[in-house]
């Protein structure tokens, strides 16, 4: 049973609620009421307008032009899988094979999941989920991920790379490598470019035991 198949089974519920109204129901609970209360509350909207000048106020323009530059990788150059659940513009497609293979597993585990709060479904399913698409990845991504921008000056190296590292991990969707001493940056003088590498790292994103 795969997802759609698993919402109309279970919608409407035995009272007759579908899901847009058993999602109204929890939403209207009485801790996300509160929740939306403080967020509207004038005393939040001053700690966040103190927390916003005390960012400005500290923040350095290397540590800005790295978050930036981070997004543009994640828009023109970051890779993902077509298998992924969540995808960058650049998609790599996977083979047929690799795909019916990976929704098995995928369906597998999901149906060993009893959709209660704290069940994270059988645990080896899910590990067997989990490095196929770690096999997928080393498969499929390239071991190098190379982005290549006009000349950029930079004046703190460490905090450019911190703005680089924020933005891709972020994204939620990079499996390269994105500790500071492993960002990879050089100028070309000759053709006046400066290029940003990465190398695709099979401990991304690994499984919290």
């Amino acid at each position: 049973m795969n997802r759609e198949e698993h919402l109309k089974e279970t919608f409407p519920t035995e009272d007759g609620k579908t899901f847009i109204q058993s999602l109204d129901e929890f939403n209207s609970k009485s801790t996300l009421k509160k929740l939306i209360e403080e967020v509207r509350s004038p005393e939040y909207k001053e700690k966040m307008i103190n927390k916003n000048k005390e960012y400005l106020k500290n923040v350095g323009m290397d540590y800005q032009l790295g978050f930036y530059i981070g997004e543009n990788i994640v828009d023109n150059y970051l890779p993902t899988l077509s298998t992924d659940m969540i995808h960058s513009r650049k998609v790599i497609k996977v083979s047929e094979k690799d795909e019916i293979e990976n929704n098995r597993l995928d369906d597998e585990w999901f149906n060993s999941c009893t959709h209660e709060r704290g069940n994270s479904g059988d645990k080896e399913k899910w590990e067997a989920y989990f490095n196929h698409n770690k096999m997928l990845e080393r498969k499929y991504l390239p071991q190098t991920l190379e982005c290549v921008f006009s000349l950029i000056r930079i004046d703190d190296m460490n905090k450019f790379k911190e703005g680089i590292k924020e933005s891709l991990w972020n994204c939620d969707m990079c499996s390269y490598n994105i500790d500071e001493d492993k960002i990879e940056i050089t100028n070309d003088l000759e053709l006046g470019f400066t290029h940003i590498k990465f190398q695709y790292d099979p401990t991304t994103n690994q499984e919290i035991e």
